[in-house]
């Protein structure tokens, strides 16, 4: 592109230790010690959190499950090359990074569910659902880079499928994001790696009693530490909100486009001789743009009832090209070609919230609907160019939904939080090409899924630091190559958590024993993209979270999830219950091993954990260490084997220069481990080995 990336990397480093050079001598009113050291601990909480019914933008209450909210100070601090491994950093989810470019989307890990480029968990940003359905590569892909970390200020994660607010996706669980409506002035950030990365953002902003607006861009050029791993990536969003009498409106829009180049997936083999740096093929790579537009309109009824209307529309367009292994032209197994996908859509959804607070409980009621409309192709293709045309396709995705909460503490100890929620969604398909052959006066194929999810979950206070927690919710999703197959059905779930929680002045403690039982559940290999059939599984297993304040200085946190994930029932051929599946004999998706039942669920490590330390070493300077350990599991397509535990080690500072100017600085995977991301098929996306990124962000900018 005429640019040396890393001549600009270095430039970037020189302007980043020049500030901090200038700013060091600055004088500055520190905050207290306890503020520079991370994130504080919350207070205790009430039996039940009350619905808050005015026109603030508040999140409801999450469900009586395994939640986490993530400080927003922290997630601006990460350095993590993307929102996934940004995740895994400042929350401790189980991540698998597929390292073939930002719109190839990585692996989330929830409550033992592979999550096959995030499908299995739901992405919400402000409101509007990030997971893409009635998609060709993967059902609900979900491209976690159209979020923008420095806008961020609300993150929480909410585990299974308990909230009566999230249907489709939420298998697994829900992330819920909301982004800034407002500022006080302007902010920016540089930073860079030692790879010839540049990344930098700046906003600002305007806040008032009657109204308020952000704006926010973000730019990322990296270079990457693997051949043909470049891209370049950029981010704008525009919010803002304004009282309208007693109400309140708010809305925003938000851009995101990427391009990128991609180097492949590695054999065992070459992975084994530390060939870790090769590429497969220059021309793999793609593009991804997409735009969303949002509004919220939030007004009382009356003191203790509040409305809420909520709508959105998206375009998106994305063109892939990767070598995937195990597919050839000719049908000969073990070979690798390039796959080419093409994904053009518009969507447009809408929800409309009734909430109301009395002595008789809290009641939330809700209607929401969604509407997409897809043309999709897939081809084998020669350095980007088709050369045998497999797929191509239109196809709808309409889901409506009605839902309902209902909240209440009987006494001081016991409080019940019960749901229902109804789905209904239509899928419908009209192939063009099949197998490469055109269908000449093609036939619409549809079929409609109606989906009850009743919602249970019961709190029962000890002490008054002290209390358990019961949830059993039904939750689904729709399947894989639901867009070639309306008939298939949907996923089922039901997941079922007791907990326990105590909560006092300086230590947390969290911990649950879960289960979740799936029926409908294919597995699909993330690298070849062959697909099982139907079968059952299960997955239970304890799930725990301690975090305490040794002192004013010194915070320690534990997370950890020790899972055993088993079929209940065989996988079959993907196709003898759906002869009209399109994709059937393509490459997209074609019948996978039968998999045995008791045998471990593919793709879902053992156990996980997360461990962090932070120091407040003085006033303007706090230090932190983190270690994440994840153990082995069952690599999709290889029966018989065992991946190897890995853990990560990784260090970093913050050093206050000056008034709202911080000098950011981490050593990730500092021991330079060789670890596997991801193994399927015999084939992996190795991690990154050491490196050091180093940050500049600079507030209170006067603009």
């Amino acid at each position: 592109m005429g640019i040396d990336v890393r001549t600009v990397s270095r430039t970037a480093l020189e302007v980043v230790a020049l500030v901090a050079t200038v700013t060091s001598g600055v004088a500055a009113q520190a905050p207290p010690p306890d503020t520079v050291v991370a994130d504080t601990l919350t207070r205790p909480p009430v039996l039940l959190e009350p619905i808050q019914v005015n026109v603030a933008r508040e999140r409801s209450a999450p469900p009586p499950v395994t939640a986490v909210t993530v400080d927003p100070e922290r997630v601006r601090r990460s350095q993590a090359a993307d929102p996934y491994l940004m995740l895994r950093d400042v929350a401790g989810v189980e991540v698998h990074d597929q390292g073939q470019g930002p719109g190839f989307a990585s692996n989330v890990v929830m409550r033992g569910f592979t999550a096959d480029h995030s499908a299995d968990v739901l992405l919400v940003i402000d409101g509007v659902p990030v997971n893409l359905p009635a998609h060709g590569h993967v059902e609900g892909y979900a491209d976690w880079n159209v979020l923008m970390p420095g806008s961020v200020s609300s993150l929480r994660v909410i585990k299974g499928n308990g909230s009566p607010l999230y249907g489709d996706f939420a298998l697994a669980g829900a992330v819920e994001v909301f982004t800034r409506a407002d500022a006080d002035g302007g902010e920016a950030y540089l930073g860079s790696s030692q790879w010839g990365d540049v990344r930098a953002g700046i906003s600002t902003g305007r806040r008032t009693d009657s109204h308020g607006f952000y704006v926010a861009a973000e730019g990322r050029r990296n270079e990457g530490w693997r051949e043909n791993d470049d891209y370049w990536l950029g981010n704008a969003l525009l919010r803002g909100w304004r009282s309208m009498g007693a109400g309140r409106l708010e809305g925003g829009l938000s851009l995101y486009s990427t391009e990128w180049n991609s180097p492949g997936f590695l054999s065992i083999p070459e992975f084994n001789d530390e060939r870790l740096e090769q590429a497969v093929d220059a021309s793999d790579g793609g593009l991804s743009r997409r735009a969303t537009l949002s509004g919220r309109w939030s007004f009382p009824l009356s003191h203790d009832q509040n409305l809420q209307v909520t709508g959105w529309g998206m375009a998106s367009d994305y063109e892939l090209f990767l070598h995937i292994p195990g597919h050839s032209h000719d049908g000969a197994s073990g070979a690798v070609v390039q796959s080419g996908e093409w994904d053009s859509r518009l969507g447009a959804g809408a929800r409309i919230e009734y909430g109301r607070l009395r002595d008789g409980g809290d009641l939330t009621l809700g209607v929401s609907g969604r509407f997409d409309d897809v043309g999709y192709e897939h081809a084998a293709t020669f350095r980007r160019d088709p050369i045998n045309p497999e797929i191509e396709l239109d196809a709808t995705h309409a889901a409506g939904a009605v839902y309902g909460r209902w909240r209440r503490s009987f006494g001081e100890r016991l409080a019940v939080d019960a749901g229902l929620r109804l789905d209904v969604v239509r899928h419908a398909s009209t192939p063009r090409v099949v197998n490469g052959q055109p269908t000449g006066d093609a036939t619409e194929v549809s079929a409609t899924n109606v989906v009850p999810g009743p919602k249970l979950g019961l709190r029962y206070a000890l002490s008054d630091v002290l209390s358990l927690r019961a949830s059993s919710a039904r939750g689904f999703r729709s399947p894989v190559g639901i867009i070639g197959d309306p008939t298939r059905d949907p996923y089922l779930s039901w997941s079922h958590e007791v907990g326990l929680t105590r909560a006092f002045d300086r230590v947390e403690l969290d911990v649950a024993l879960f289960r979740v039982d799936v029926d409908n559940e294919r597995v699909q290999d993330p690298i070849t993209l062959r697909s099982s059939g139907a079968g059952s599984s299960v997955r239970q297993g304890v799930e725990g979270h301690i975090a305490a304040r040794l002192s004013q200085r010194i915070g320690v946190e534990f997370g950890g999830t020790w899972n055993h994930a088993r079929l209940s029932a065989p996988y079959v051929d993907a196709h003898d219950d759906h002869p009209h599946d399109v994709f059937s004999g393509s490459p997209l998706e074609t019948s996978a091993d039968t998999l045995a039942p008791d045998l471990r669920v593919p793709g879902v490590a053992d156990y996980s954990a997360h461990i962090r330390g932070d120091i407040g070493l003085r006033a303007d300077l706090a230090a932190w260490a983190s270690w994440d350990v994840v153990g082995p599991h069952l690599p999709i397509g290889e029966p018989g084997l065992e991946t190897q535990a890995y853990s990560l080690l990784n260090l970093g500072a913050s050093w206050q220069l000056g008034p709202a100017r911080t000098l950011d600085v981490e050593v990730v995977n500092i021991l330079d481990i060789r670890f596997v991301e991801l193994r399927s098929s015999a084939y992996v996306s190795p991690g990154m080995p050491r490196a050091i990124r180093i940050q500049m962000r600079l507030g209170d900018l006067g603009f």
